[in-house]
């Protein structure tokens, strides 16, 4: 095989001359070895081609590839994969051709472009979906794309793909998903890129091990957007609609301003609500004492694990004694209670400083979601845990 790459030029023109011969006339044997051979002279010089030879590369290349057998395409792709300069319609055949031909091209090809990709994604398999977040940079466009169509394993690879680009739509899809793809949290949680927000927007269903991982990253908001969310919460809170029509919520509202008004809103009245069962005035009055809106009220108080609880409370300074009376009172039974004697510890467990952390973000958080409204049964939902203490 000649070295000098105007010699390899040459010789592959001339030998694409033979193939195009062989492909009408020769046995399929022949082809194959012929086809391996033009492949490894263009491989020795494909950057010494003039755009019409590469042209003619291209067509007759793709056209023999055709009806070559699957393990001999599947071998041309995997030469061809790390050729920034490859064939471009030889390529695209490969990249949609059966997974085990499609995978090193998916993977690695620099010659497939970003709408090459996409289409991939739009006409072929999971695996072709798979193949494709391995890619060393996946384009946000990309990514949007494969998160609308791709399947558990294609969400999880995505997301641990530190190359992968996401928009704040398709990051905010991603972790809508997470929410019942527990695979997919980890991953999510070790992107640095992750908005704070939607960081912590995690925090109220992950495990116990990614909350504490979350709590370690929670010192990366700007304190100098504290004050100002924090106030913008407390005015929305008594405005903002909660999407259920009745005299309940309207009763709630005009309660709670009353108490705001008269400096009652404090430690004691929420002891009271929750004792008393008044689930919606409860809502309402806690959301307003600790900063966020009704809608991150109701994430934090529907925890099962309480731990997002005890990080509100704790940021509040409400004493131990008024996070256990809530524990209780949203627990529904006996045993839910006795278990309930354990998550206490919480409370003393989360330093003042990390939960003040972690509300700086929910409450940041409730400013970048103000036209968000809990869902009506958000509030029956409340409303039921705490009638579970008669």
């Amino acid at each position: 095989m000649p070295t000098h790459p105007g010699a390899a030029k040459a010789e592959g023109v001339s030998r694409l001359k033979q193939l195009i011969d062989v492909a009408r006339e020769g046995s399929t044997e022949k082809r194959a070895d012929l086809l391996r051979e033009i492949t490894d002279v263009f491989m020795a010089a494909p950057d010494r081609y003039t755009s019409s030879e590469m042209q003619h590369f291209d067509v007759i290349l793709s056209k023999v590839t055709e009806s070559v057998e699957i393990a001999l395409r599947a071998e041309i792709a995997e030469k061809l994969a790390d050729v920034a300069t490859a064939p471009r319609n030889l390529v695209r055949q490969l990249a949609n051709d059966e997974i085990s031909v499609a995978q090193p091209i998916l993977e690695r090809s620099a010659a497939l472009s970003e709408d090459d990709l996409i289409s991939v994604v739009r006409q072929r398999t999971q695996d072709h979906m798979k193949a494709i977040t391995r890619r060393r940079e996946v384009p946000a466009s990309l990514s949007a794309e494969l998160v609308e169509r791709g399947d558990k394993d294609v969400l999880v690879m995505l997301a641990s793909n530190q190359g992968a680009q996401f928009t704040g739509d398709t990051m905010t899809k991603l972790v809508e998903h997470s929410r019942s793809i527990a695979d997919l949290q980890g991953p999510l949680t070790e992107r640095y890129d992750l908005p704070p927000n939607l960081l912590t927007q995690m925090y109220f269903f992950v495990s116990s091990a990614l909350k504490r991982e979350i709590l370690k990253r929670s010192d990366l908001l700007d304190p100098a957007l504290i004050d100002e969310a924090i106030e913008g919460n407390r005015v929305r809170i008594l405005k903002q609609a909660i999407n259920e029509a009745g005299a309940e919520v309207s009763d709630a509202r005009q309660f709670v301003e009353s108490k705001i008004r008269a400096n009652l809103l404090n430690e004691s009245l929420l002891k009271d609500l929750i004792e008393h069962q008044r689930s919606t005035e409860f809502l309402l009055s806690f959301a307003h004492y600790v900063g966020v809106d009704p809608s991150t009220a109701q994430r934090i108080l529907g925890d099962k694990s309480f731990e997002s609880l005890a990080i509100a409370c704790r940021a509040a300074g409400l004493e131990r004694s008024t996070f256990a009376k809530f524990v209780f009172g949203l627990q529904k039974g006996i045993e839910d209670q006795q278990k309930s004697l354990r998550v206490l510890d919480l409370y003393l467990k989360v330093p003042q400083e990390a939960a003040e952390r972690v509300m700086r973000f929910w409450r940041v958080r409730s400013e970048a979601v103000a036209t968000e409204r809990p869902k009506p049964q958000g509030i029956h939902a409340l409303a039921e845990r705490a009638a579970a203490r008669r």
